[in-house]
Order: structure tokens, then sequence, then C-alpha cells
């Protein structure tokens, strides 16, 4: 019975750590403009540091060692020197509990955080002098899937894991703290003229199912608070990129399993309209916000702000392992992003490709992004093409999933709304009214069985004859 996954750091990631320092660096696949710089994006790592099979993981299943060391050794490679890594959060496992109580760990906490250490040491010896930007995902608490545990040991243990890595160049005064508190922080940028707000939005998450502990517990509405009142404090001249975990919107995957009798929301619609208000408030000076948790590569358009929502390393929804570079201007607009991805069915990583060169899209800010979804809603091939995309370009589309097939409008709905007029654009305003209506008959007929079972001994009471009749 394993007591402590140190033995497991030394042994697989020795691999890592010497294959970091024999990687032979190349340069990027093409030089940014003037002003501009590259940052390295990798989301939804979802690492089970137990997958010790020797190949890649494969569709359906979490990221492996072996396809983590293989991922870091390509961003290596092709990335040698961003300016910037962004994580936006999805370290662990989905399930992790289990699979840690199964490798013989009484809980998930202990495993967790030498996980956070496994995934952090990693990038630390492969980036020595990058900054660091990193969100906390729904996976990623120590008490199962949509939980959090702020103002914890745990936390604070992440927090310090973390903290070398983002506050290089005093980047993130104050960062363990307010790390710690509610998963949140500011953290200066490399670009000039911006700053990285990270907010922990799991809080909002429709599926958010409370606190670890019941000492503490943070509430959509304490987030939100601590989002508007950090916007309103920008610095004059200071652009803001915001960086979180769950994209404010609609769950396309979960809209489609449900054949659109229920449109999903990735977020509480309260928590959902306050967000884009606070991020279309031009005061705020929101650029651009960087998220993660669908797997899928897509973009969000709402009120003038760009959401850019990053696929993820593990293959588990049938994807293509990615890793993306995003160019920043120096004003911090997004200009460029690059996918690196790994190809399941050849099981070899492919050539980089550029959003701008692929889709004519010089930038990614709110009007190239409106342009193209534009174009996306009256061209069938368009459509096909975007779909291989946000999957990572898989050489086999047959063993791949597909959100933009026969239903397209949801996906495609879904970019332009983050709250009303969904249901509406994707015409699935009278499948959602007759799954209501289905509940509520399914309602009155289950509170008239529950009452007529309620009825049965008052009735037997009166059939009864008294003693003696």
């Amino acid at each position: 019975m394993l007591k402590s996954i140190e033995p497991l750091r030394r042994s697989a990631f020795a691999a890592v750590l010497t294959l970091f320092a024999a990687a032979t660096v190349a340069l990027p696949v093409r030089a940014a403009a003037a002003g501009t710089q590259t940052w390295l994006v990798v989301s939804d790592i979802h690492l089970d540091p137990f997958d010790r099979r020797p190949h890649p993981s494969l569709f359906g299943s979490d990221t492996n060692l072996a396809l983590f060391r293989s991922a870091l050794a390509e961003m290596r490679r092709r990335v040698p020197d961003p300016a910037e890594v962004l994580l936006p959060g999805d370290f662990l496992a989905h399930d992790f509990t289990s699979r840690a109580r199964r490798a013989g760990f009484a809980g998930s906490g202990a495993a967790g955080i030498e996980t956070m250490r496994l995934i952090a040491d990693a990038f630390a010896q492969a980036y020595p002098r990058a900054r660091f930007a990193v969100a906390l995902g729904n996976n990623d608490g120590p008490c199962g899937d949509y939980r959090t545990a702020f103002s914890s040991r745990f936390a604070a243990a992440v927090a310090r894991i973390w903290q070398p890595l983002v506050d290089r160049g005093n980047a993130a005064p104050g960062f363990a703290e307010s790390f710690t508190a509610n998963g949140s922080y500011v953290a200066s940028s490399p670009q000039r003229g911006t700053r990285f707000v990270v907010f922990d939005d799991v809080p909002l998450s429709s599926m958010y199912r409370g606190s670890c502990t019941d000492a503490t517990s943070t509430g959509p509405e304490s987030q939100v608070d601590w989002l508007d009142a950090t916007l309103a404090s920008t610095p004059p001249g200071t652009a803001n990129v915001v960086l979180m975990h769950v994209p404010a919107g609609y769950d396309v995957f979960s809209t489609e399993r449900t054949h659109g009798y229920f449109p999903w929301p990735f977020l509480e619609a309260g928590a959902t309209a306050r967000l884009l208000s606070a991020f279309s408030n031009r005061a705020n000076r929101v650029a651009f916000v960087v998220a993660g948790h669908a797997h899928r590569f897509d973009v969000r358009i709402a009120d003038g702000v760009s959401t850019i929502v990053f696929g993820s390393l593990s293959p588990v929804y049938h994807n293509n392992p990615a890793f993306y570079t995003l160019e920043v201007g120096p004003g911090g607009e997004p200009r460029d992003v690059r996918v690196f991805a790994f190809d399941e069915w050849t099981q070899s990583w492919q050539p980089a490709r550029s959003f701008d060169a692929k889709w004519r899209a010089p930038s990614l800010d709110a009007k190239a992004l409106g342009t193209l979804h534009a174009r996306l809603g009256t061209d069938p091939a368009l459509r096909q093409a975007w779909d291989a995309a946000s999957s990572g370009w898989p050489s086999n589309g047959h063993i791949a999933w597909s959100t933009w097939g026969d239903a397209w409008r949801v996906p495609w709905c879904a970019q332009q709304y983050s709250g009303d007029g969904f249901a509406a654009c994707a015409q699935l305003v009278a499948r959602a009214e007759s799954f209501r209506a289905g509940l509520a008959a399914m309602a009155f007929v289950a509170g008239a069985v529950i009452a007529g079972i309620a009825l049965i001994p008052a009735r037997r009471r009166r059939t009864e004859r008294p003693n003696g009749d």
C-alpha cells in the first residue's frame, strides 16, 4: 500500500526532468509581430499519476504520465521561451478521490497535493524564466468534483506549490493569502499595460456542491463581489486579462446529450448576468477572457468582449490532446492562437496550426470573431472544419466526438448567447417547454400517488367495525 507518492515523483518524473535537460530547443513556428508576446496555454491537464502505462492516453482516458511527459517535451521543443504560461485549471484527473483510494491513500488530499507538486515542478524545470498564471478547476478540490477548499490546509499547500512560479519578479504580491482565501488573485503581466485577474468561478457553477469543510463556505455572491471590486480598482492605463476555469454561457455537450430538452448553463443565471455585466463595463477595461473546462477549443462573444475557451490536454472526451500559444499585442489584444495537437490515431504530434491563417481572422477580438461567427452560420463546410479544429484536428474523425453535426445550431448559438436568447437561437424553445411540462406532469402524478398512499390507512380505519359489533 502506498503511503506517499513521493517515490512516484522521483521515479516517474526523473525521466521527465532528464528529458527537459536534454531537449533540443527549436525556434517558434514563426516570429511574432513587433511588440507581440507569445504565451503558452495548457488547460484541463487532468493528470492521473497512478496510470503508468508506457503509451500516451487513448480516447476516453485522462492524461497519464506518458502523455504528460510527451506533451511537456513537445512544449519545450516547439515553444521554448514563452513570456507567460497560463494554466486555466483542472490539474487532477476525473474521479481523483477513487483513484487515490485504489492506490492506497485514505483520501485525495495528500495525493492531490503531491500531484500538484509534480505538475508545478515539471513546468518550473521546463520554463525557468516564464511567469505563470494559474486557476483552479472543478476537479481540483480534495473532496470531489465541484467542491472547493477555500481557507483550508489543502488550499494553503497548493498556494505554496504555485507561489514561486506565479510570483516570479514579484508579479503577484499577496498571492498566497488571496489564493488560499478564495482561489482568486491579481498578478502583473509581462506584457506592458496589462494585468491578470485570476478568478475562481467554480462556486458560480450550476453544479457547485459546496465547500469541503464546514468552517468556510464561499458562495457565488461573495466571489462576484470580489471580481467587481477588483475590476473597479484597475489602475489607469491598464487592461485586464481575466483567467478563469468555467466559461460563462451554455454547455454544448450537456445540452446536446439531453437532445436539447434542457439548455444546460455552465454557471448560475444570476452569476452569468453579473459576469457579463462586469466584463462589458468599459470602465473595467477587460481586454479578453481566457477559460477552459469544455475540453474543446471555442470562442464566446458577449457585449464586445471575447472569451477564448481552450481545449484540453486530457483526451477523455474523445478530443486530441492539445496545448496552445496565444499571441498578445502591446495593448492586450489577442492576435493569434496556434494549436499543437497529439493525434490519437497516428500517435504523433501534428504541425502547428494558426487560427489567423486558417480562418482569415487577424485578431481574436469581438469584432473579428463576430465576422467569423456569421460565416459559420452560413457555410456547412466551414462548420465541419471548425468541428475538427475544436477537437484538435483528428486524422480519423470517426473516432472523435462531434458537436457541430446535425445539431450545429447548439454550439453556434452558444458562441454568441451566454444568457437570454440561446434557446431561441438554437431552436430549443419548444423542446425545453415540453421538458418542463413533462416534469410538471411527473411531479403531479408523483404527488397524487403519494397522497393516495397516505389516505390508505384512513380509509381502512373507516371501514373497520368497532369491537363487539
